[in-house]
This record gives structure tokens, C-alpha cells and sequence, in this order.
């Protein structure tokens, strides 16, 4: 066999690394967007003005027909630019709806404990006029830096994104918007959806926040199984996680929009949804079983007792429920529910009888209202829960990698634990 010199092996080293050094080198040198955001979070903050000049001349907050001019005026100024109408309509859109937001909470504010007295100094009240003439030059010098934006250059960055833009009226959900349609002006390319994820550092997450106990609303704040893997993910990627608001039939065609990364809801592993994306490893299996009164569970513990004329059976809108339903109950009444949070009550209330949905979801219920009860020990089909991405192999292969070492190290027990 015959050895390398050490000087051989270091010219090996130089030349299998020297790209790396080159790209990481590129990398520090490049140019943030930190002047664009800075910009975008000073024209926020000019709504102030605007709320108090609304607030003292007893003009509304929403005028639409101004908007549509602010719209149709900025959307040709870009194109002058060159930017598309397409990429750019968008993102003047949701600064509006951040701007009336804005003066909104500012307008609370002031009916319930009055208008700051330092406000009403005419040094601090300023015409419309005036306010119109600095939102006009903010908003040129930020299509100027749009247009100026080289998307292979410069990639967009949440965290950075979040740090400077910044008020107490807008949460993260209002800030992923802004930045989302920002992110799509002069797109970068990436190779593979878990690039961009990496490089903007957010992670846009699909649930239906209806579905106990994977993904529900406690209060105001989205919970669940579910919501905590999907932090966990986003800390892996050091991104933060986005949840975007999705629906059981909307599901498969708000995934082919492109704009959610990964589906996280309780979501069953069916082949008519991996026709149009990739389901991730299963996290969890369990099938159909029927909820009742307790009082009446004997009477529903087979599917032949529950599929007749007599018994109302209801079922949720649009997910898999549904379609075991349509499947297998060919004789008794069906009720559709459109609202999954309330149907449970529907059962309780007396309006229906039996609900056939996934076990899990049974303990949970049963759990929550002693006067349910499963009623039969086990289920009637088969099913696995997974997460639903779209066609990107790189990042169904991470999503994979992640789940195995949650799986492994106690992270997916813990959630489970927790909710159940």
C-alpha cells in the first residue's frame, strides 16, 4: 500500500475543503436585510400618528377606497422597478392590514384609559398631510431596497426579522405574514425546502387546532401533541415555528399551495393523501372506534348494532372520520358536523347518538366528559398518524432522522404523556 506524504494529505485537505472555507467566507460577508426591516418596522410605528389623527377628527380606521389607491399606486411604482405585481400586491396588502391593527390597539387603548397627554402636543400631532408625505417617502425607499434586493445574495432571516420589527399590537403570527410575503420579492433559490427552512430560520406549520389531543386551542394558544413536536423541529433547524391555520377538506389543498412546510394535526397515513404529498414515519397507531353515553355503550359495540335505521350517527367534516363513515354506514341517519370542537356536545345534548372517530380521540373525550364512554374495547379499522409534507425528499429524510431521535430519546413520550 502506499502512504501519503503529510504534505500530500495537506494539499488533499486544501483542496477538499478549501470550497467549504470559500462558501462559509461568502457567507459572513454577505449582506443582511436589517435596513429593509428597519424601514418596514418604522412605517409601523408611524400608525401611532395616524390612529390619533383618526381618533381626533372621528374618521374610521378602515377606509377602503384609500387603501385601494395606496395599493394600486405603490403596486406601479414597483413595476417600475421591475418587480411583478404578483409578488409585490401581497406584501402591500398585509402592511395595511398590520397598519389598521395597529391603529386598532391604539384606539382601545385610548377609550379605556384616555389619550396620553404628551400625544396632544401639537409637536406630536401632526397633519395628515405631513403623515402622507413621510409614509409616501418610507414606502418609496422600501420598494427602492426591494427592488436593489439580490435574493442569491441576501437571504431573509426571521430571528433578525422578529428582533427589529417590533409592537406590542403584533404577534408572531402577524409577523410571519409580513415576512412571508416579503420572502417571496425576489425569491432565493434553494436546492431543497429544508435549505430555505435553515436559511430564513422559520418553520411554517399546517394544523387544524381542532383535534384533541394532538393540536386544540387552550384559550387563545394553540396546544397539543402535536404543537410541541413541531417546536421541537423548529429548535433542531434553530428556526422558529409558524402555525398556519388549515381545515380536514381543506387540507390536502392547502398543502399544495406551497406555502406550508409540514402538515401536523393528528393526521391518519392514508393513500389518497400521499397521492398528493409524502407522509413522514408513523408516530403513533390506533383505528376507528364508536363514543357514546356511557348509558347507552351497550347498544353501540358492534358495527352491525350501530348501522341501523334508528340510530343517528354524526361525524366531523372532511377527514377520515368522514370517510369511514360514508364507507361503512349504509342504514342509519348521518349528521355532518361542520364544527369538530362542539361535536361531541352534539352526543351529550341528546341531538345524536354514537360519533365513530380514532381511539385517541375517545380517551380524550371520555376523559374530559365522564358521561361518555368508548364502547367497545377494541376498533374497527386500522390507522397510523404521521406528518404530511410536501414532495421534497431532503426534507421528508430530516423529518425522519428528527422523529427517529424524539422517538428514541423520550421527547415523543413526554408529549404524549402530557396530553393523555
Amino acid at each position: 500500500m502506499k502512504f501519503l506524504s503529510k504534505k500530500s494529505y495537506l494539499l488533499l485537505f486544501i483542496c477538499c475543503f478549501s470550497h467549504f472555507f470559500a462558501s462559509a467566507q461568502t457567507q459572513a460577508n454577505e449582506p443582511d436585510n436589517s435596513h429593509l426591516y428597519q424601514l418596514l418596522n418604522t412605517r409601523l410605528g408611524h400608525m401611532q400618528a395616524v390612529a390619533l389623527y383618526k381618533w381626533q377628527h372621528k374618521r374610521a380606521i378602515e377606509d377602503l377606497e384609500r387603501e385601494q389607491v395606496v395599493i394600486e399606486k405603490s403596486v406601479a411604482k414597483a413595476m417600475e422597478q421591475g418587480l411583478t405585481s404578483e409578488e409585490i400586491t401581497p406584501f402591500f396588502q398585509i402592511q395595511i392590514t398590520l397598519a389598521k391593527k395597529i391603529q386598532a390597539y391604539y384606539h382601545k387603548r385610548w377609550t379605556e384609559h384616555g389619550v396620553p397627554t404628551r400625544l396632544l402636543l401639537p409637536e406630536n400631532a401632526p397633519s395628515l398631510e405631513k403623515i402622507r408625505a413621510e409614509l409616501i417617502t418610507l414606502g418609496a425607499d422600501i420598494i427602492t431596497r426591494l427592488a436593489a434586493t439580490d435574493g442569491s445574495k441576501a437571504s431573509h432571516d426571521f430571528e433578525l426579522f422578529k428582533q427589529i420589527v417590533q409592537h406590542d399590537a403584533l404577534d408572531i403570527n402577524d409577523k410571519a405574514a409580513l415576512f412571508k410575503a416579503l420572502s417571496r420579492i425576489n425569491p432565493r433559490s434553494y436546492a431543497s425546502r429544508l435549505d430555505r427552512i435553515v436559511s430564513e430560520k422559520i418553520l411554517y406549520v399546517g394544523t387544524t387546532g381542532d383535534y384533541q389531543p394532538f393540536s386544540f386551542y387552550a384559550g387563545n394558544n394553540r396546544a397539543g401533541i402535536d404543537i410541541d413536536l413541531a417546536r421541537d423541529l423548529a429548535q433542531t433547524l434553530g428556526a422558529s415555528a409558524v402555525f398556519l391555520a388549515t381545515s380536514w377538506p381543506g387540507l390536502l389543498t392547502d398543502l399544495g399551495t406551497g406555502q406550508y412546510d409540514i402538515m401536523m394535526s393528528g393526521i391518519s397515513k392514508k393513500l389518497f393523501r400521499q397521492q398528493l404529498g409524502l407522509f413522514s414515519d408513523s408516530y403513533h397507531s390506533g383505528g376507528k372506534t364508536p363514543i357514546s353515553l356511557c348509558r347507552q355503550k351497550h347498544q353501540y359495540n358492534s358495527l352491525e348494532k350501530i348501522d341501523t335505521p334508528q340510530t343517528r350517527v354524526i361525524v366531523n367534516k372532511g377527514g377520515t372520520n368522514e370517510r369511514f363513515v360514508n364507507q361503512h354506514i349504509k342504514q342509519a341517519q348521518v349528521f355532518v358536523h361542520e364544527d369538530n370542537t362542539t361535536v361531541f356536545e352534539q352526543i351529550l345534548a341528546g341531538r345524536a347518538d354514537v360519533m365513530i372517530t380514532d381511539k385517541i380521540e375517545v380517551a380524550v373525550q371520555a376523559k374530559k366528559h365522564p358521561q361518555l364512554c368508548s364502547t367497545m374495547n377494541g376498533t374497527l379499522s386500522y390507522s397510523a398518524k404521521a406528518f404530511l409534507l410536501v414532495r421534497d425528499l431532503i426534507w421528508l429524510e430530516y423529518v425522519d432522522t428528527w422523529l427517529e431521535q424524539v422517538n428514541n430519546d423520550g421527547t415523543l413520550q413526554r408529549a404524549f404523556a402530557q396530553y393523555l
